[in-house]
């Protein structure tokens, strides 16, 4: 896993400007391939869609954290023309802490679908004790990737299944096949909603929860749990 993140991290790897007034917003430059979820002064999601043989225009990315829904083929064009072929499993995740500047092309024969969590403004690394979904609910949540900045999981509900209390702290979430849930909270007030696929958004505090699936389909979401983005009490 470490070598695969490694390989990552090295396909992502650009020079890269602070200067704002440089930046080159990739959904500006290419809307046919970027497509925001969700955005606030914290954070932004965007959905890349790569169909074969498209390319984007150079742009550019703030810290991110991103999720490979579907894989692929791809060549990565640097600033000084360096290009780099890598071939990238579904469901690959990746975190780089740094601005970066790059072009990307699909290079295979098959779609290419990637999440992109962008983070906006730092802060001081927190850390809570709280009760972590993946420890009571292992079936349910899934690590894929943990450091210093990020947390990625993987939530898969089957139809009628349910995770045990637990709590989260900063997050920024998105759905890959939603469905309808109930949200019952550490009060016992309970919640039912449609979450709809590509559903995104952001929390800022302390939340103490479970959820169950009420459908008769997966629902599958992805959650980056952020360890230096202002915790509000």
């Amino acid at each position: 896993m470490k070598n695969l993140i490694s390989i990552f991290i090295l396909l992502f790897l650009v020079s890269c400007s602070e200067d704002p007034n440089n930046f080159i917003l990739p959904e500006k430059v290419s809307p046919d391939i970027y497509k925001v979820l969700f955005e606030n002064e914290s954070v932004k999601v965007l959905k890349a869609t790569f169909k074969p043989g498209a390319s984007d225009k150079m742009h550019d990315h703030l810290p991110m954290t991103a999720y490979v829904n579907i894989g692929g083929k791809l060549a990565v064009t640097l600033p000084d023309g360096t290009i780099n072929e890598r071939k990238i499993p579904s469901g690959a995740t990746l975190h780089n802490s740094k601005i970066d500047r790059h072009q990307v092309k699909n290079i295979g024969d098959t779609t290419v679908e990637v999440y992109l969590v962008e983070r906006k403004e730092t802060h001081e690394s927190y850390r809570l004790d709280h009760i972590l979904p993946e420890v009571v609910s292992p079936d349910i949540y899934k690590v894929l990737l943990e450091n210093e900045e990020v947390k990625v999981l993987e939530v898969t509900f089957n139809p009628g299944q349910g995770d045990l209390m637990h709590e989260h702290g900063v997050i920024t979430f998105f759905s890959l096949t939603g469905g309808e849930v109930k949200n019952t909270l550490a009060d016992g007030k309970e919640t039912k909603m449609t979450i709809p696929n590509e559903f995104a958004g952001h929390g800022n505090k302390l939340v103490k929860h479970q959820m169950q699936n009420l459908g008769d389909t997966v629902v599958k979401l992805i959650l980056v749990e952020h360890k230096n983005l202002k915790y509000v009490e």
